[in-house]
């Protein structure tokens, strides 16, 4: 997989509601997803991917009080020269 880099993405939608019977309830949505993206890549693709992600899980989540994205690059260093992991 030369050239090619995993990525991890994880997108959590949080907020608060109301259910009968209890003093207070939260709900919690989560997408995680890998991805094999060109070392090449730019902030702005994964701005595109993110939001992507992100009109997904609100498809499903109207409105969440909290929305937030986690991206993961796991890699190591091996004789003076950068490994991508995964």
């Amino acid at each position: 997989m030369e050239g090619k880099i995993k990525v991890e993405f994880e997108i959590n939608a949080v907020g608060e509601e109301t259910i009968n019977g209890y003093d207070s309830s939260f709900k919690k949505y989560e997408i995680a997803r890998t991805k094999n993206l060109s070392q090449t890549l730019t902030l702005g693709n994964l701005e595109e991917i993110i939001n992507e992600l992100f009109e997904e899980i609100q498809s499903s989540y109207e409105n969440p009080e909290h929305l937030t994205a986690k991206i993961v690059i796991r890699a190591k260093k091996e004789k003076n020269k950068i490994l991508y992991l995964g």
